[in-house]
């Protein structure tokens, strides 16, 4: 536990407020190879402490989808909501304290590589079709031609 209080302080006050937010999330860090991780993984968050209503998101959301300004008489007739929720739903994101807090699509970064393919057991049902193939190549192998004969000695 040491390792962890060592890793968070560490971090930049932004690393932490980003942390402090993923923590008030769905996507909360529960070991504590990921707190030791999250340094290189900040990445994987995005936190816009500006946003803290379906409003402000759905502005937000306006904003980067419409390619005409909003002029004072277009933000009068818009309700911002539906979009907020719209972007809510796509970016699978949520509010916490510390403001709008969503995922990216980057991988997270272990410290220690994963386990590779070639690593990993087959499954049994991987074994049972490997061991059949085998079988129906050895019968091939086995099997007498037809046409020609063996010469005789």
């Amino acid at each position: 536990m040491a390792a962890v209080a060592k890793a968070v302080a560490a971090l930049s006050q932004e690393d932490r407020d980003l942390l402090a937010a993923v923590q008030e999330s769905p996507y909360r860090l529960t070991t504590a190879e990921q707190f030791l991780e999250f340094e290189k993984n900040v990445d994987c968050f995005v936190l816009e402490p500006h946003v803290r209503t379906l409003e402000d998101l759905g502005w937000e959301y306006l904003e980067e989808k419409l390619t005409i300004g909003l002029t004072d008489d277009l933000r009068a007739a818009i309700d911002p909501a539906p979009f907020g929720r719209r972007a809510l739903e796509e970016d699978r994101g949520c509010f916490t304290s510390r403001g709008y807090l969503f995922p990216t699509d980057d991988p997270w970064q272990h410290d220690r590589p994963q386990a590779k393919q070639a690593d990993r057991k087959p499954s049994i049902r991987e074994r049972l079709e490997q061991s059949k193939q085998e079988c129906r190549n050895k019968n091939k192998a086995q099997a007498p031609r037809k046409g020609k004969s063996e010469p005789e000695l």
